[in-house]
């Protein structure tokens, strides 16, 4: 038997469509009311959605007026919300829902994959401007940490792979802070890079923030304990090979005098990666637990859907975002605004506001 699905602004108009399409011979099988906007850029609208078939009829005046009247009725059926599951089963039909091609063609080409893709898909209304629509859905359904961005914790750690820019991000959060007039403090740990504490000494000197290093766990309950009057001491950490099992319970030990009510795993991840090579190296880092991401390379990269993705699959929200390596410049603390900037055909072009906002 064929189904045909119609949707309608009420019951009456669904009902009136399906018989301009089918004729009269139409059957009810199920209907379904829902609302769809109510949210940042659309209104809310009611709709129902009925399923039909066609009754087969030998086209005789008496038999095609029961068919009429037969219809009617079944214009009644009641929501299934309000059945119970057993009258539900013989009401309505479980079927794949039809996917908004042009929806799906813009998760497609910023690389947003399941389940990120198949939540923002969900029960997508028909109509409206897909672009507001799907923006807003973005922002409600990504996860951005905006408390951590105001209430921080005493001990902020910066993990990540070489290579992501976990120093120079350290540097820009420590500076934001500092300029709120929090009192700051840098510990580094990384005792393995070549030229990597004269890094962070150097950024130290031109923000005026003190650095301290730490190459062992007396010698970092040694430098917190100094840092302690500061209401923020941020800590640097050596970048992690999920084949270096030394170096990783090295500074798994380390990090484990710190008190855990009191400390934040920053995770830095880079904009320009694929989604799976993301995945990998997270892998080396789970066991910190990291509260938020920073994202790095923005300027790499001409969508930011993988780590999106990424995020919304580990369930770790977004804290900032930084587009280059100006200190301490080229940050940005994580919002809906940035985040649609950074995607493909979202139709928020920021840079260009504030071209015309300095202009003014």
């Amino acid at each position: 038997m064929q189904y045909y699905t119609v949707v309608g602004d009420s019951y009456e108009d669904a009902v009136r469509k399906a018989r301009e399409l089918y004729g009269d011979g139409i059957r009810i099988h199920a209907r379904r009311d829902y609302t769809t906007g109510g949210g940042f850029f659309s209104r809310k609208k009611e709709k129902c959605e009925i399923v039909c078939y066609l009754a087969r009829s030998s086209g005789r005046k008496g038999e095609k007026e029961r068919d009429i009247s037969e219809f009617a009725k079944e214009a009644k059926t009641p929501d299934p919300s309000t059945l119970s599951p057993e009258e539900r089963l013989d009401t309505e039909i479980y079927r794949e829902k039809t996917v908004n091609s042009e929806a799906a063609s813009m998760l497609d080409v910023n690389h947003i994959t399941d389940p990120l893709r198949a939540k923002l898909l969900e029960d997508f209304p028909e109509g409206g401007d897909v672009s507001m629509i799907m923006s807003e859905r973005l922002i409600k359904t990504v996860g951005i940490d905006y408390d951590r961005q105001v209430h921080p914790r005493h001990f902020v750690v910066f993990i990540g792979p070489t290579g992501s820019g976990k120093t120079t991000t350290l540097a820009k959060v420590a500076y934001l802070f500092s300029r709120s007039e929090k009192s700051v403090g840098i510990i580094t740990l990384d005792s393995y890079r070549t030229g990597a504490f004269e890094q962070v000494s150097a950024f130290g000197n031109a923000l005026s923030i003190p650095v301290l290093a730490a190459g062992a766990e007396d010698e970092l309950i040694k430098a917190a304990e100094r840092f302690s009057w500061k209401d923020m001491v941020f800590i640097d950490t050596m970048g992690l090979s999920p084949k270096d099992k030394e170096l990783n319970l090295k500074l798994r030990g380390m990090l484990s005098v710190l008190d855990p009510d009191r400390t934040d795993y920053i995770l830095t991840v880079s904009a320009s990666m694929k989604e799976e090579d993301i995945m990998d190296q997270f892998s080396s880092y789970s066991q910190f637990s990291p509260s938020s991401l920073a994202v790095t390379k923005l300027d790499e990269t001409e969508t930011i859907g993988n780590v999106l993705s990424f995020s919304y699959k580990v369930s770790v929200p977004m804290l900032y975002f930084t587009d280059g390596q100006k200190v301490p410049d080229d940050i940005e603390k994580a919002s809906g605004a940035v985040l649609l900037e950074h995607m493909k055909g979202f139709g928020l072009n920021m840079k260009k506001f504030r071209a015309q906002v300095s202009l003014d």
